[in-house]
This record gives C-alpha cells, sequence and structure tokens, in this order.
C-alpha cells in the first residue's frame, strides 16, 4: 500500500478574527505601569459608556420633544458627550492622569451648571451617577481629587438648594423640605467618600507595601547574584589554587615513578656490560624497552592531565600483565631475593588502565625491594574472591611497619624514607586510582613480619578481556 503525503502544517499562524484584533487593539493602551494599565481599561470602559449615553439620551429627548426641548439640556449633553471621548483619545496616546483629570473637572463644572439652572430638587433622580467624579479621583488620581471632589460638590448642593429657595420666593416654611434634601445628598455624598477614601487608602498602603518588598526582593537578589559572581570567582582562584597543587604533586609522583624505572633501565644497562652472552644481551635490551615504555606511559600520564583527558581504561588480564612484568621484577630484586607468581589460570578480567596497574605493582615491589636489604621473599598472588573482585595480594618479608606507620602509609606525603628518596605519593596515588575503579588497597604488616597489600578490583562480568 502506498504511503500517503504526511499534510504539512503552516508555519505561519491562523489570521486572527476581527473580534481578536478588537479586543488587542482594546487593551493595547501604552502605559508602562501595570497597575496604571488596569486603572486606564476601566476609565476606558466608563468613557465609552458615558459617551455613548449622553449621546443615546440626546437622541431620545429630541425624539421626545422635538423643537421644544430645553437648548441648554441640549448643550450640556453635548459637550459632556465631547468631553468623554477627547479623555478617551488623550487615554489611548497614554495620557491616563490627564484624562482622568478631564473627566473630573468636567463632570463637575457640569453638574454646577445643571444645578445652577435646574436647583436640587431637579437633580436627585440622578445623583447615584453624580458620584462618578468622586468615584474617578479619588480611585484614579489621589485623596486630594477625592476629597476636592466632594467639597465642590457639596458647593454644588448649596446652590442647588439656593436656586430651589429662591424659585420659592425663600418662603420660611419651605425652608425645612429645602434643608432636608440638601443634608440628605450632603451625607450622601460624605459616606460614599469616606467609605472610599478609607478603602482606597488601604490598598494603596497594601499597593506600597508589595511594591517596598519587591524592591527590597530585587535588591537581595541584586546583591544575591553579587555574592555568587563573588563566590564564583573565589570557586575559579580555588579552583586554580587545586589544579597548581596537584600539578605539583603530579610532578611529584612521575619523578617518584621516573626513579623506579630509571632504577630499571640503569639495572639492565649494568647487565648488558657485564655480559657478552648475546641472549642475555637480547635479554637486558628488551627489559630496558620495557621500562622505557613504562617511562612513556607515565609521561602520558602527565600530558592526559595537562590536557583534562580521561583515564584509558580497557577490560584486560591482570595475569597477563602481570607475568609480562616476570624480567623486571627479576632485574628490581636481583639474586638476593626469590620472587613468586602465583597466577589464577581461569578468566579474571577487571576494567583498569593498564599502564596504572603496571606502575602500582612497580611501586609495591620498589618499596618491598627497600624493606629486604639483606634479600628475603617476594609474592605475588592473584585470586577471585567470593563478592566478585579480584585480589592481588603482593608480600615480602621484610622489615615490616608498626602500626603508627601502616595506618598512615596511604597518607599522601606520608614517608618514612631518608629526604631525597621517596616523596610519599606512591602508595597514596594507588590507593586513590584503585579507589576511583571501585576498588580498596589494604595494608597488613606488623614489625619484623613483612607485608602484605591486597589490590582489590571488581572484575568485570561478561565481557571479553583485551590481551
Amino acid at each position: 500500500m502506498p504511503d500517503l503525503p504526511t499534510p504539512q502544517r503552516s508555519a505561519d499562524p491562523p489570521a486572527a478574527g476581527p473580534l481578536a484584533c478588537a479586543l488587542r487593539w482594546w487593551r493595547a493602551i501604552p502605559l508602562a505601569d501595570r497597575v496604571d494599565r488596569r486603572n486606564a481599561a476601566m476609565l476606558q470602559l466608563v468613557l465609552v459608556f458615558v459617551g455613548l449615553y449622553q449621546l443615546i439620551a440626546m437622541l431620545m429627548a429630541w425624539w421626545r420633544a422635538g423643537a421644544a426641548i430645553d437648548s441648554v439640556a441640549l448643550w450640556l449633553a453635548g459637550f459632556n458627550a465631547l468631553a468623554m471621548w477627547v479623555c478617551f483619545a488623550l487615554l489611548r496616546r497614554g495620557a491616563f492622569l490627564w484624562a482622568a483629570r478631564l473627566f473630573v473637572v468636567v463632570s463637575l463644572a457640569l453638574l454646577t451648571v445643571g444645578y445652577a439652572r435646574w436647583g436640587l430638587e431637579a437633580q436627585l433622580r440622578g445623583q447615584l451617577g453624580q458620584l462618578l467624579p468622586v468615584l474617578i479621583g479619588g480611585l484614579l488620581l489621589s485623596r486630594r481629587a477625592l476629597w476636592g471632589a466632594v467639597a465642590w460638590l457639596a458647593l454644588v448642593v448649596a446652590l442647588g438648594a439656593w436656586r430651589d429657595a429662591a424659585r420659592m420666593f425663600f418662603l420660611p416654611s419651605l425652608w425645612p423640605r429645602v434643608l432636608e434634601v440638601a443634608v440628605g445628598s450632603l451625607v450622601g455624598f460624605v459616606v460614599v467618600a469616606l467609605v472610599l477614601d478609607q478603602s482606597v487608602a488601604a490598598l494603596r498602603d497594601s499597593l506600597a507595601l508589595a511594591r517596598k518588598r519587591g524592591n527590597d526582593l530585587a535588591r537581595s537578589r541584586d546583591r544575591l547574584q553579587l555574592e555568587m559572581q563573588e563566590k564564583e570567582r573565589s570557586r575559579d582562584q580555588l579552583v586554580h589554587a587545586q589544579k597548581m597543587e596537584s600539578v605539583g604533586r603530579l610532578a611529584s609522583g612521575v619523578a617518584h615513578d621516573f626513579n623506579h624505572l630509571l632504577s630499571l633501565i640503569m639495572g639492565y644497562a649494568a647487565r648488558a656490560r657485564r655480559s657478552d652472552d648475546p641472549q642475555q644481551l637480547k635479554a637486558a635490551l628488551q627489559g630496558a624497552d620495557a621500562a622505557a615504555r613504562r617511562a612513556a606511559a607515565v609521561t602520558r600520564k602527565l600530558l592526559d592531565f595537562s590536557r583534562q583527558e580521561a583515564t584509558r581504561l580497557e577490560v584486560f588480564e591482570p595475569a597477563e600483565t602481570i607475568a609480562g612484568m616476570r624480567p623486571m621484577f627479576d632485574q628490581l630484586f636481583g639474586l638476593g631475593v626469590q620472587v613468586r607468581l602465583h597466577l589464577h589460570e581461569a578468566p579474571c578480567p577487571v576494567r583498569f588502565d593498564r599502564a596504572q596497574l603496571e606502575l602500582i605493582l612497580l611501586n609495591l615491589a620498589a618499596n618491598a625491594q627497600q624493606a629486604m636489604p639483606e634479600g628475603g621473599q617476594f609474592e605475588l598472588t592473584l585470586a577471585p574472591r567470593p563478592d566478585a573482585t579480584l585480589e592481588i595480594a603482593v608480600r615480602d618479608s621484610g622489615h615490616g611497619m608498626s602500626e603508627d606507620v601502616r595506618a598512615r602509609c596511604l597518607e599522601p606525603f606520608f614517608t618514612t624514607k631518608p629526604s631525597g628518596q621517596g616523596t610519599g605519593l606512591g602508595l597514596a596515588v594507588s590507593a586513590n586510582l584503585i579507589a576511583a575503579a571501585g576498588g580498596a588497597l589494604l595494608v597488613e604488616s606488623a614489625p619484623g613480619q613483612g607485608s602484605v597489600f591486597r589490590l582489590r578490583l571488581p572484575l568485570h562480568a561478561g565481557a571479553t578481556a583485551v590481551s
């Protein structure tokens, strides 16, 4: 059955509908502050509503009254609608505060004209809408704007009450009714203003506290970033210092290993000078060549460290490696020490750096040679353990170590040798390398009873050993 072509999805997003475009335009008020944007969205809605309402009310009044319509009311409605749309235009250009101020001033001015012309009684039905300048001034501007609008409304109410009293020729019998209406209006305005003032004050205090906390958090964040950068610089300096220290230790370790290898090469050279037998000459040259190759491995480790290269791990048979080192052991110990290798015949592959294992065993053999100046026995036993590890036991019949020396022999730079004959790094580096491979280096020793170093490495199960 042939494969059907997979429809490709268009990279361009689908075109937005008119409603989505209108909503995006409605919300796109050029204000940076998030609170101002929210307030501006509310004011924008009020302006559109009032502007449309004034136009609709003016048209309906014209339709009902016709030519008998009050021209002042018509002009006031038209001017109010025009002012609302001017405020809307200012708001869309980002002049949020100017739009709010203009709305409050125009509304109060038109109320003043209305109360002066028609009086207080005629305005009672619309007093709920007359609270708009108070609400806008208190919510969007300031406490001063709130109480300024209330004071203006109080004057407007007084003006309307005076207009009603004048219409009734200031009859004393009608004053209680006028005062009752005026006081009721004033009390309503003041109560609304008080509630609004306290609520807005609480909101503004909460907002100021939140902004203060935000600023404190921002300063704390900046301070923390500076501290982190400072700690990062300190860490880099510490890493550099540790790197230099590691280079120094590595150089000491390289010198330590080179001393053993140079001793082997010099021993092979001395054997070649003392013998005229071609076979012995060939064996001496092969031994010197093997020692030189191991010296090259030491320099390779130094280069790997400088290049930050990983250890060259491989799976191999330690028995084959140890068997190949037999000539080196013989050359290192000479005729006064009996060298015995007990190697397990079954496959026991491990995953380790072959050159590092050779250097570890050479280091242990060199320590054993120095512990047996009068001669003795050196045994190297390789056998698997029940816990899936391979144990390489290096035993000598030397003078042994006290308990204090045995407990500290794996510490870096700890040595009992005279100055110039040891760095105290051989055993420490060996223990670290074995531990990094998941193994362990154990030491058993007692004064006059020799020493046993047990190298335990995990067996590499299911792998094919590399010869």
